[in-house]
């Protein structure tokens, strides 16, 4: 596809630009939006350091810097102040030398897809597991499914943070194996990668 630029385009981009993010390219003085990006990603760095300052280990390494970077790339253009406390709580985690759990690359991705809606169910549904005899073990059933909380458990889904409930029938077999129901997301579990990202952005 060729595409020319000239005055018509531009005008047409600065347009576009303001109907996606509500603000135009370039503002009155000519200043890029690439601009105004770069001053509101400085500002979330100074919140995230300050965040990261109040959970970090005072026993601290640095990280790879291929992690680090895009670490530090995705949680500056994070405005949420729960998201990005997330953020913080994953980079104090990784500097963290004493921190025994599981750190993954793919951590970053799934904390990048989360709203904050789905964070404070997943949070919410970790401490009803760890609060139980059982932990990690029980099958969950939310209460009051509406269509925000199955986007959410569908979110989740996705990610692999959770995965579908099921049963076995114990004194029957078919086929060499024992009777399986599966629950859908009316009963489900959280996985192992679930909950290594749980512990992962928590502190």
């Amino acid at each position: 596809m060729n595409i020319s630029i000239n005055a018509k385009s531009f005008e047409s981009l600065i347009s576009f630009f303001k109907e996606i993010v509500g603000k135009p390219l370039v503002d009155g003085a000519g200043i890029l939006y690439a601009d105004a990006i770069r001053v509101k990603r400085i500002s979330n760095s100074l919140k995230l350091e300050k965040k990261y300052n109040l959970v970090k280990s005072k026993d601290t390494k640095t990280v790879d810097l291929s992690f680090g970077y895009k670490l530090l790339e995705k949680a500056t253009l994070e405005e949420d102040e729960v998201l990005l406390t997330k953020w913080a709580n994953l980079l104090a985690n990784a500097t963290d030398k004493n921190y025994s759990g599981s750190i993954r690359k793919i951590f970053l991705n799934i904390l990048e897809n989360l709203d904050p809606i789905d964070v404070k169910i997943f949070d919410e549904i970790n401490k009803y597991c760890i609060s139980m005899d059982s932990k990690y073990d029980a099958m969950i059933s939310l209460k009051n499914l509406n269509f925000s909380k199955v986007e959410s458990l569908n979110t989740l889904l996705s990610l692999g943070l959770i995965t579908y409930g099921y049963s076995t029938t114990p004194g029957i077999i078919l086929g060499n194996h024992a009777p399986t129901t599966f629950f859908g997301l009316e009963r489900f579990i959280i996985t192992e990668m679930g909950q290594s990202f749980y512990n992962s952005v928590s502190r």
